[in-house]
């Protein structure tokens, strides 16, 4: 448990390895000692789960729109009211009523007070929950000239629990589509999950990534498969024909396309079927490896409960 005065932030520079991110084993500190029996979710679960599986229910605010509203007069007493509110709340629900918020009253809220909130509650909270709502405050400003602070929000990104929130600001920087990439080869978990979904595919390099590596994470290569599928043309470079070292980059990705158990995969591609035909063609050629029949059996079996008879006698051939 976190029982210092150590912001999230300074823990998470403190913890940074000799490659500046956060070493496999890392996780933030406990904020409360944990239920007998209760489960021990990894940093960034509670948010991936309820956007991807739970949705987001609404959630009360008043505490966080009366710091807001105190932000102004008595910024010490603002920041008490969003620690206590950090206690039991979560942002993920709550963004999409304190945000509006603060716009509506933009003209009454004095902006400096309101950035200042915002970079205290991020870089000085002790609670996972107010650094969520400084992050969430900072996508109303720009920060692009800000150095040190986009220094500061990268390193929070390192965190699979605050990825998503960095996320919102970093469309607003320069060169902002290389800041998502560095930001997704950071993180590993439920980060690497929203980068790679917020990360638009305006180079080759951030395309071959994405087809190579992006849907690679410690949760589930599921969850991203559908995104790296489309947005790093994986049918056109089957067609295109490629080496050994990329033929077991497609078989990752399309494994990952196979597993609908979490989120819709292959059933939402443009045309399954002719996607999974390219992918044969492309075997054909290849030497028997475990990757490769491994990813055979599963289009067998995945085309054998979707009737697609010619596919399955195909993949069947080539076992």
């Amino acid at each position: 448990m976190n029982t210092t005065s150590e912001s999230i932030y300074e823990n998470i520079c403190r913890s940074r390895n000799q490659l500046e991110v956060l070493p496999p084993e890392y996780s933030l500190p406990l904020e409360k000692e944990p239920k007998p029996g209760a489960p021990r979710f990894a940093d960034g679960a509670l948010d991936g789960i309820a956007l991807y599986h739970m949705g987001v229910p609404a959630q009360d605010t008043t505490l966080l729109e009366q710091a807001v509203d105190m932000a102004p007069t008595d910024p010490e007493q603002a920041r008490r009211l969003v620690s206590s509110w950090a206690e039991e709340g979560h942002m993920i629900s709550a963004m999409n009523k304190v945000l509006p918020y603060v716009i509506e009253r933009q003209q009454q809220l004095p902006p400096p007070e309101i950035y200042r909130l915002a970079v205290e509650c991020a870089l000085k909270g002790v609670h996972r929950e107010e650094v969520k709502f400084g992050l969430a405050l900072l996508a109303l400003f720009d920060s692009d000239q800000n150095e040190p602070l986009k220094n500061a929000l990268r390193i929070l990104a390192l965190s699979d629990e605050f990825t998503l929130y960095v996320l919102q600001i970093a469309p607003g920087w320069t060169h902002s589509a290389q800041e998502i990439l560095r930001i997704a080869k950071a993180v590993h978990g439920w980060g690497r999950i929203h980068a790679v979904a917020a990360l638009e595919p305006e180079t080759r390099d951030i395309a071959d990534w994405l087809f190579a590596e992006g849907w690679n994470n410690t949760v589930l290569p599921a969850y991203s498969a559908l995104e790296c599928c489309r947005k790093s043309g994986l049918r056109q470079r089957l067609e295109d024909g490629m080496g050994e070292k990329d033929y077991v980059s497609a078989c990752g990705l399309l494994t990952a396309l196979l597993d609908e158990g979490p989120v819709a995969g292959i059933s939402e591609t443009e045309d399954g079927e002719g996607l999974l035909a390219a992918f044969l063609d492309c075997s054909s050629s290849k030497a028997v490896s475990p990757h490769r029949q491994n990813t055979l059996k599963q289009v067998a079996d995945y085309a054998g409960k979707q009737n697609l008879p010619s596919i399955q006698e195909r993949a069947q051939a080539l076992l």
